[in-house]
C-alpha cells in the first residue's frame, strides 16, 4: 500500500498555530459570552440602565450590552426586565469568577493585608454582585470581607478586621485617576444581599 505524503504544506504551521490562539482566546477569562453585563462605575456617567450602591451618591451598578463591537448600554426597563437582566449579568459574573486567581499582598511584617485581583474583563467588578464571592475567600480574609474597585481592570479584597485600610488611600485614587475607565473611590460590603458603601478613601485626605 502507498504511503500518504504527511509532509506539512507551506501553511500548515501557521493554520496549527492560529488554532491554538483561536482555542486560547476562547477559554481566556475575558472572552465571555455576549449578553448583560455588569459594572460598577462612577454615578456621573449617568446611564439609564444604572442601579444605586446603598449609602453612596457617587458609585453605582450599570449594565450594559456585550457583544462582538464591545460594549453598549442597556436602556432603561421595567421591573421584570430589569431583574432577569441582573440574572443573566449573574451568570456572565460566575463565568469570570471561576477564572480568577488573586495575587497577595502583604505588609512589612508578612501578614496579608489584602487580595488584588485583575482581568482585562470589563466585567470584573460584576463578581461583587455574586453572594459566593463573599465567603470564598473568607479562609484568608476572615468573614465580612470589604472591597475596592478604582477601575475597570482592578478588584481588592480586604480583611475588615486587623488591616490598616488607609495605606491603600493612594494606590486606591490613584488607580481610580489615572484610568479611562475609573470604577469607584468607596470601599464596598456586601450587606443584605445588596452592595452598601462604608467609606470614601478621598475622605482619608480631608482634614
Amino acid at each position: 500500500m502507498a504511503l500518504r505524503n504527511c509532509k506539512p504544506g507551506p501553511f500548515s504551521g501557521w493554520r496549527f498555530l492560529l488554532g491554538i490562539l483561536v482555542a486560547g482566546s476562547l477559554c481566556a477569562p475575558w472572552a465571555l459570552r455576549a449578553g448583560p453585563v455588569a459594572v460598577i462605575q462612577p454615578a456621573f456617567y449617568h446611564q439609564p440602565s444604572q442601579q444605586p450602591i446603598g449609602n453612596s451618591t457617587k458609585t453605582v451598578i450599570a449594565y450594559y450590552d456585550l457583544g462582538p463591537e464591545g460594549l453598549t448600554p442597556c436602556p432603561a426597563t421595567d421591573e421584570q426586565g430589569a431583574h432577569a437582566r441582573a440574572v443573566a449579568a449573574q451568570d456572565t459574573a460566575r463565568q469570570l469568577a471561576a477564572t480568577l486567581r488573586p495575587e497577595v499582598v502583604r505588609n512589612a511584617k508578612g501578614v496579608l493585608s489584602a487580595l488584588e485581583f485583575h482581568s482585562p474583563n470589563v466585567a470584573l467588578s460584576s463578581v461583587l454582585l455574586l453572594p459566593e464571592t463573599w465567603n470564598r475567600y473568607s479562609e484568608a480574609l476572615g468573614p465580612d470581607c470589604l472591597a475596592a474597585v478604582p477601575n475597570r481592570e482592578t478588584l481588592l479584597l480586604f480583611p475588615r478586621l486587623g488591616g490598616n485600610l488607609r495605606s491603600f488611600s493612594v494606590e486606591v485614587l490613584t488607580r481610580y485617576r489615572n484610568h479611562p475607565y475609573p470604577g469607584s473611590t468607596e470601599l464596598l460590603e456586601w450587606r443584605d444581599g445588596a452592595l452598601r458603601s462604608v467609606h470614601d478613601f478621598t475622605a482619608d485626605f480631608v482634614e
